[in-house]
């Protein structure tokens, strides 16, 4: 490929970093108008909370497995029938099982006992505004004890650590999932494969996370669609936004 048809092709993919980030941007907009005007704002501010607490294992553990990866490949250097690698090099053993279990599941941890020793004061925060009848959709405070802490003590401290774990697992599994799909769409390692490479751990997150409730239907909630479609809509946001702005101010090369 010549120099040109890489300048191209990237200044095709920076085109599309910006266009999706304003979608993306949009889409959140749009999310917030619908969730007021059908609920209350409040509610939209809640979902917001609670997509992030859930899905914060997954994001964790997104970067440890970056962070402590290396050593050799989880494909051991094998081809896919359409021959190309399974996953390639930079999917290994080490990221899969290290980057959850040293990086992931500790932060979570460390995060959630923090809510934990806090939960008498940030539970005032539901109940006043459940008083004063700022909630439609989530006036119940038992939602805002499961987002932070699991649950009523001391079978929420289980319920949480389920979710920690299968959160961080599933978020690796994601990436990995994302990965054998960028190489059966012969996308190179470090070229953007749009919207499936922000959203694959948190998709493998979702799926991992609703394994519990299977074991503990009534203790273990499944996201209800308000939180699914705003962590689906959040997670991409995020990162174009990030990247997009590092970018245009020049921290990084590409919006990617």
């Amino acid at each position: 490929m010549s120099k040109n048809d890489k300048g191209d092709i990237n200044r095709r993919n920076v085109r599309l970093a910006i266009i999706l980030t304003l979608t993306f941007i949009g889409l959140l907009f749009f999310n917030f108008l619908v969730i007021s005007i059908v609920f209350t704002w409040a509610d939209w501010l809640a979902t917001l909370i609670f997509s992030v607490l859930f899905i914060v294992p997954a994001y964790f553990s997104n970067a440890g497995m970056v962070i402590v990866g290396g050593g050799k490949p989880l494909d051991k250097g094998k081809f896919w029938r359409d021959g190309r690698r399974i996953l390639g090099d930079h999917k290994t053993i080490s990221g899969l099982i290290k980057g959850p279990l040293y990086i992931g599941i500790p932060l979570s941890c460390a995060l959630f006992l923090l809510f934990l020793l806090l939960w008498p004061v940030i539970q005032q925060i539901p109940i006043e505004g459940a008083t004063i009848g700022v909630y439609k959709l989530y006036s119940d405070i038992f939602y805002y004890q499961y987002y932070f802490i699991g649950g009523p003590i001391p079978i929420g401290i289980l319920m949480l650590m389920f979710r920690i774990v299968f959160c961080s697992y599933g978020a690796a599994f994601g990436d990995l999932a994302g990965s054998f799909l960028k190489r059966r769409f012969n996308i190179k390692s470090g070229a953007p494969f749009w919207v499936v490479d922000q959203l694959d751990f948190a998709v493998g997150a979702l799926i991992f996370a609703f394994i519990p409730a299977i074991f503990f239907p009534g203790l273990y909630l499944i996201p209800d669609l308000n939180i699914v479609i705003l962590l689906l809509i959040l997670t991409p946001s995020v990162s174009l936004i990030a990247n997009t702005i590092a970018y245009l101010i020049n921290l990084k090369d590409v919006p990617w």
